[in-house]
């Protein structure tokens, strides 16, 4: 029996003992006592072989993580050991992945940059991003401006079309760094190789990413003329096209951030124009992401604050090469026996449509 069903039974035999009680039924309710001593002792038993159960499962559970750890430490390894001249064995070569004659990443090494570029602000979430195979190409974008759908009168067939769509060349930029290493041991230069991926250079392609983003937005915004004021931002959002208006984001520099939060109307209370909801800013209902000065500055003389509209989904195609790709450097020079290792992302933002960009100064 089950330990549900031993419960039950005793919770049942309870019953019939109280019934011997009340009817004193003496020899009756003696044996019912001695049953129920017996399902008591089932129970205990029971319960111990549950509880054994339920730690040999947990034990599983555990020395399953602990392999497939092992095994993501064993790929990572493997890498260090190639870069450095070690030798490896047959089972390490063939978890190396290899592309331009460089070692990639594993994803979970990788997931973890990423969730690190987040953290120093990267703009590349906001874009919509295209995964391809090569570094030069073409992708079709869906040319918004010329797709109009006709009017259809009653009664009338629907006229088949064409969606009209335009081939944007695209050539992915190499990001990253060369960098000596200082250890001769594979144990030391796992931990040195883990820190330049996930520090150095994850602050490095944040940079590089964020530069590039914001050159196409900036080569390609509609400038708002005749504002003086925060309320160009809000015209800017109020008048863009229902279709774009749900994805829109406030681009803008620290200067213009910090004049938008601590506003005050004329009797020095705060405004609140920028609020928080669940850990992101908005300004006018739509998001506001904040760079720094020197990648988005103000552009006309006389003035002194700056601030881009745009449905960046739709605005920016960002395409991405994927994997971040670490190799022995064969660009450096060996001028001495240090190991210099490589470490590369392949990567460009290019305009989608431009419909939805706008440029705000006052």
């Amino acid at each position: 029996m089950k330990l549900k069903e031993l419960t039950e039974a005793l919770e049942a035999k309870k019953v019939e003992i109280r019934s011997f009680l009340e009817e004193k039924k003496a020899d009756e309710a003696e044996k019912a006592v001695k049953e129920k001593r017996e399902l008591e002792k089932l129970i205990k038993a029971a319960e111990e072989l549950e509880e054994e159960e339920k730690r040999d499962l947990e034990y599983q559970k555990s020395k399953k993580g602990e392999e497939k750890k092992v095994e993501q430490i064993n790929e990572f390894r493997a890498i260090v050991k190639s870069i450095m001249g070690k030798e490896t064995t047959v089972e390490e070569r063939a978890t190396i992945t290899s592309t331009d004659n460089a070692a990639v990443l594993p994803k979970e090494f990788v997931n973890k940059v990423i969730e690190i570029q987040k953290g120093f602000g990267s703009l590349k979430g906001l874009c919509d991003v295209i995964p391809v195979t090569k570094n030069e190409g073409t992708i079709p974008v869906v040319d918004l401006d010329q797709n109009e759908m006709a009017e259809v009168a009653e009664g009338e067939d629907i006229v088949d079309g064409t969606l009209v769509t335009t081939d944007v060349p695209f050539k992915c930029a190499k990001v990253g760094l060369i960098q000596s290493l200082s250890s001769e041991l594979v144990d030391d230069a796992e931990v040195e190789i883990e820190s330049l991926v996930k520090k150095n250079f994850a602050n490095i392609a944040t940079a590089k990413e964020n530069t590039k983003i914001l050159k196409v937005i900036k080569d390609n915004a509609t400038e708002i003329t005749g504002t003086t004021d925060y309320d160009g931002i809000e015209t800017a959002i109020d008048t863009s096209l229902p279709s774009v208006k749900y994805g829109l984001v406030t681009l803008t520099n620290v200067t213009t951030y910090a004049y938008l939060k601590n506003k005050k109307d004329s009797q020095k209370r705060p405004l609140n124009l920028i609020t928080e909801i669940n850990g992101v800013e908005y300004f006018h209902g739509k998001p506001i992401v904040c760079v720094e000065d020197t990648l988005l500055p103000v552009v006309t003389a006389e003035k002194t604050y700056i601030a881009y509209v745009a449905n960046m989904n739709e605005a920016v195609k960002y395409c991405e090469r994927k994997g971040i790709t670490v190799a022995r450097s064969t660009e450096a020079g060996f001028k001495d026996d240090t190991v210099k290792v490589r470490i590369l992302e392949r990567f460009i933002p290019v305009k989608g449509s431009s419909r939805s960009i706008k440029k705000i100064e006052f």
